[in-house]
């Protein structure tokens, strides 16, 4: 047979045929990436399954983190955690660092990003103890590029169990944090040394 032509007005409807919904039930899409300008609604809701556990008390590098992040460590966390820097292509990125079942160090160590950067905090501080005294809040030292943690030291940014630090990236260099410190006994009296304008190397 020679070859058909396909009339423009059965090109039409066969495009305006592929323009509707599609039922997707029971289907998998691996590895696929969604760009949307709309707003998207998942009636079954999202859950991010990118979950780490410590497996030891070292220094952790979390910088080449790309997507939302739960970090936590069960363990007596002694070495710094360092965060990505705040870049255009992370904007919206949500990290959530969780102090787990053991306290971490009474030494003080940094949780933040690397010195050599240029990406400092804003937000809040709240700390309270383990045998309950009152919460006391403090704003994160302008330009400071890490919290310094210290299970035992009211008046840093926590460590001990109960201890979760949740960071947004909201535009190059600039990462917004509330951190909802514990320490382990005492009254909390958190101030400007919670936060330091130093990083973690």
């Amino acid at each position: 047979m020679g070859n058909r032509r396909m009339g423009l007005g059965r090109l039409e409807a066969l495009l305006e045929a592929v323009d509707r919904d599609l039922n997707l039930v029971n289907t998998t899409l691996t590895n696929c990436t969604i760009t949307t300008s709309a707003v998207a609604t998942f009636s079954g809701g999202l859950r991010n399954s990118n979950v780490v556990e410590q497996s030891g008390t070292g220094a952790e590098d979390l910088t080449a983190t790309a997507s939302d992040l739960v970090w936590y460590a069960n363990t007596a966390q002694a070495g710094a955690i360092t965060l990505p820097d705040a870049t255009a292509l992370n904007v919206g990125m949500k990290i959530k660092i969780i102090v787990g079942t053991t306290n971490w160090s009474t030494t003080a160590f940094k949780l933040g990003f690397a010195d050599s950067g240029t990406c400092v905090l804003v937000g809040q501080l709240y700390l309270s103890t383990l045998d309950g005294n009152d919460v006391e809040g403090f704003t994160i030292t302008a330009n400071a590029q890490s919290l310094e943690i210290d299970a035992d030291d009211v008046t840093a940014a926590g460590g001990a169990i109960g201890s979760i630090y949740e960071f947004t990236y909201l535009e190059a260099n600039l990462v917004h944090c509330m951190a909802y410190g514990m320490a382990t006994t005492g009254t909390a009296a958190p101030d400007a040394g919670a936060s330091t304008t130093t990083g973690t190397s």
